[in-house]
């Protein structure tokens, strides 16, 4: 039972370090303008893209590829399983959306 306890806690504290990994700082999101280039986007992004996708985020349309960052690691926020979806052709930004499930 103690063992089972401890594997808890450890997976949990496991996917709190990597969901605040993929977190995307509001106000970086806020200044974030459709057309600006891959590269200098890349500056403000998290490390990692967030594993979970909001129900809708649909697929994407041929030549654009979408990635996903979550506006909080915090499961009690209300904002919990909410996404910024970032989307790119090109290496240009074509679209910025704020996805809540």
């Amino acid at each position: 039972m103690a063992a089972g306890a401890v594997l808890l806690a450890g997976v949990g504290m496991w996917e709190t370090v990597a969901a605040s990994r993929s977190v995307l700082d509001p106000g970086d999101y806020a200044r974030l303008r459709v057309g600006q280039d891959r590269s200098d986007i890349r500056k403000v992004l998290p490390d990692r893209q967030a594993v979970q996708r909001p129900a809708g985020a649909g697929p994407e349309e041929r030549g654009v590829t979408c990635e996903f960052y979550a506006m909080t690691a915090d499961r009690f926020d209300d904002r919990s399983g909410d996404a910024y979806r970032l989307c790119f052709r090109d290496g240009r930004l074509v679209s910025r959306d704020a996805l809540t499930p």
